[in-house]
């Protein structure tokens, strides 16, 4: 019996070894600023005036981060079209081995406006078109939507009816799909402070400019730029963010991490629908997309 045991245990030692093995973790070694290899490209053939610009990193096994002044990029390779002339400065830098490793920056020389980029209703219904700018408000009086703002589940998406609320058929692109919007009765006090939130501004003079005055936030005024992707459906704002306000119990806006992405649910001349996710989960409420519900200040005045 003994040499039966002993024999059985010389067997498992390899077993056991490998085993160990394979449960070891290491991280890779960072990489030199000088083995990062990547590319900004402007395609002149598809704008003379250099418009295109093509985003590449060549670095195998690295996390991309690409900051090009109207918006960011996380992809390998990507394309960039600016529509307004003038001088770009794209910021690149890589995760790598678990640090992030910063490039030098590329400024980019856009020679011509090429405004077919931001021509599209939905830029125009944002901004008022080229040559404009668009001020929006909370809808904290209920003039249109239910209230300020809604909640839904995180896979809610552009609401396809153009009405204010999404279902389980409309506007759903996963498997997370619900939506509840109180009223004023519900979301004063608990849920938000009654009073001014201010005013956001987007605009097409010369640049996508941002602008938003916040009185319920220390009366701060942010100005950045924004980008507006037609094909997501995505709104990305730099330099500043919404008009916003949420307070339950413990996590209110602190509960979301990105202020910068915004899910647009749905926009027209008059309302606009933005979502952010609550993806913090101090209160156990789990994750949740919260929409900031918001009208023109033209229509609001008007009602």
């Amino acid at each position: 019996m003994k040499l039966y045991i002993k024999i059985f245990a010389m067997l498992m030692m390899p077993l056991l070894f490998s085993a160990c093995k394979k449960n070891e973790h290491s991280i890779d070694r960072t990489l030199d600023k000088s083995e990062i290899q990547y590319t900004v490209t402007q395609d002149l053939q598809a704008d003379a005036g250099g418009n295109t610009v093509i985003l590449k990193n060549a670095t195998p096994g690295t996390i991309s981060m690409w900051d090009y002044g109207t918006g960011t990029s996380r992809r390998m390779i990507d394309t960039v079209k600016f529509a307004f002339k003038g001088d770009y400065v794209i910021k690149f830098s890589v995760l790598s081995g678990g640090l992030e490793v910063k490039m030098d920056s590329v400024v980019v020389k856009v020679t011509q406006d090429n405004l077919n980029y931001v021509n599209d209703p939905l830029w125009i219904a944002l901004s008022g078109g080229v040559g404009n700018e668009k001020e929006w408000v909370l809808d904290t009086e209920g003039v249109y939507y239910a209230g300020p703002f809604a909640f839904y589940g995180v896979n809610i998406g552009w609401l396809k009816d153009g009405g204010p609320w999404g279902s389980n058929t409309t506007g759903c692109y996963g498997g997370d799909c619900w939506n509840w919007g109180p009223g004023l009765a519900d979301i004063y006090p608990n849920m938000m402070a009654k009073g001014d939130y201010g005013v956001m501004t987007f605009g097409l003079k010369g640049t996508a400019s941002f602008k938003a005055v916040k009185p319920m936030e220390n009366g701060i005024t942010q100005n950045g730029t924004y980008f507006l992707n037609v094909n997501s459906k995505i709104l990305t704002i730099n330099g500043g963010s919404i008009l916003r306000g949420y307070k339950p119990a413990k996590n209110g806006i602190t509960g979301i991490s990105n202020w910068t992405t915004y899910k647009i649910l749905s926009l027209d001349e008059n309302t606009l629908q933005l979502g952010v996710i609550r993806d913090k989960d101090v209160d156990g409420e789990g994750m949740a997309m919260l929409s900031f519900n918001f009208i023109s200040k033209n229509f609001a005045s008007s009602q």
